[in-house]
């Protein structure tokens, strides 16, 4: 099993005092079911999995009122006893009864010295429906694909990162091949056997069937269309700004679009960029502008685009680079989702627009992505000038890692350089600054 970094906060969520039932999100085949096994074999001496997708459990555990009553059946059901402190009680795919989800303030009321974690990869549709998470009740983590990082470790090559001398060169070539693969943990693992991309492909079709067969699964009838229209154009745009108006040059009305992906971000297939238009704390979107399109997963939005071999020419670069950064800065969002932006300037003002920004502590973090050698940055130096010292300025590029130094008319700027393969340690790197 691979080793992800939301490891060690499930491990203080264990070790915590407050602790309540933790609900595990994601989309589907991200990986949390294999991650919280990991963890329970690591971390407790029994493990019980409840799966109710699965119909005889789904049966069995209709109409469960009382904690009681639920731990007797998983007791039965599994051969094992279930010992406050000492096993990990696991219930996958909850979202196939509301009855077992509305059990969750229960265990936090009656069994809190009981670990408990749920998951459901189809559950952010059935909110949608009316259900409702107890609140206050429970403790929330998120699971997105793997990372740059992760990847590194998955496919055995972590000595690489303890050898500082070439390392930059191997980083990047490893790096290059991640952005064909992406970060389904199918993905990973196919290529890690046999250094082979046609098995990748494979999975990558896979995956983007189930999305679309799972849109039957919650979807009512008159939906339908417009979530499918997404799943197959959204990917085609990531990284793009977009509007609902037109979208994939259909005739469907903006409302239509708007909600079904709103539908889907909530299942986390992808995320919304809204823009800002100013550099005041708390950052305020602007919702009736344009939006920019994170996609899930980067190998996925290639296999969309059939561009597997030849991602880094045209403008294609730039587009899959954009999903690349706002899929790695969505990650950093274990705890709570991470709140990911672009500034712009209004109409009036100019054509400023830097591509991502988001606040970090009582500062903004604005990012610039540049796949190709230029190094213009004029809307960033504009939102520097607006912002003044409330903003951390970083470029994102091939280029290598330190603190550059710009002279725009009569100001001069100092601006972080990070390769596009050190991204995810911006919290380590923004400290140069």
């Amino acid at each position: 099993m691979f080793k992800r970094t939301i490891e060690g906060n499930l491990v203080k969520w264990k070790e915590s005092s407050i602790r309540k039932p933790l609900i595990l999100r994601g989309a589907r085949q991200v990986g949390k079911t294999s991650i919280v096994r990991k963890f329970a074999t690591e971390n407790f001496e029994e493990f019980v999995e409840i799966n109710l997708e699965k119909s005889d459990y789904k049966k069995l555990f209709r109409d469960v009122d009382n904690i009681s009553e639920f731990i007797t059946k998983a007791e039965f059901v599994s051969k094992k006893n279930i010992v406050e402190g000492k096993t990990l009680l696991f219930i996958d795919e909850i979202q196939e009864s509301i009855d077992v989800l509305n059990l969750l303030r229960f265990f936090a009321e009656d069994k809190p010295n009981l670990h408990v974690i749920v998951a459901g990869s189809l559950l952010e549709a059935k909110l949608l429906d009316g259900w409702k998470i107890p609140v206050g009740r429970v403790d929330y983590m998120y699971l997105y694909p793997m990372t740059f990082f992760e990847y590194i470790y998955a496919i055995d090559d972590k000595k690489i990162l303890e050898q500082p001398e070439i390392t930059r060169y191997l980083l990047e070539k490893h790096f290059k091949d991640y952005l064909i693969i992406g970060g389904m943990p199918e993905a990973i693992n196919s290529y890690s056997k046999e250094k082979k991309l046609e098995p990748v492909r494979t999975v990558h079709e896979r995956l983007i069937s189930s999305y679309n067969d799972d849109i039957d699964k919650y979807a009512k009838d008159f939906e339908k269309k417009y979530l499918q229209l997404v799943v197959n154009f959204g990917p085609r745009i990531a990284g793009e700004i977009y509007k609902y108006e037109k979208f994939g040059d259909s005739e469907y009305r903006g409302r239509e679009i708007r909600d079904a992906i709103d539908s889907l971000q909530k299942t986390m297939i992808l995320k919304e960029i809204p823009s800002i238009n100013s550099v005041n704390i708390p950052l305020i979107p602007k919702l009736k502008r344009g939006k920019k399109m994170i996609w899930l997963d980067i190998g996925i939005v290639n296999h969309f685009n059939n561009v597997q071999l030849d991602i880094m020419s045209g403008n294609y670069k730039w587009k899959i680079m954009e999903q690349y950064v706002g899929q790695t800065l969505l990650s950093s969002g274990i705890n709570r989702k991470f709140d990911l932006y672009y500034w712009a300037k209004n109409k009036d003002e100019g054509s400023a627009e830097v591509d991502f920004c988001f606040q970090y502590k009582d500062k903004i973090v604005a990012i610039e992505v540049k796949s190709g050698a230029t190094k213009e940055m004029k809307s960033l130096f504009s939102m520097i000038d607006t912002g003044g010292d409330t903003i951390l300025p970083i470029r994102i590029s091939w280029d290598k890692l330190g603190i550059e130094k710009y002279q725009h008319g009569n100001k001069k700027y100092k601006i972080l350089s990070v390769p596009f393969y050190l991204l995810e340690k911006w919290q380590e790197l923004i400290n140069l600054l």
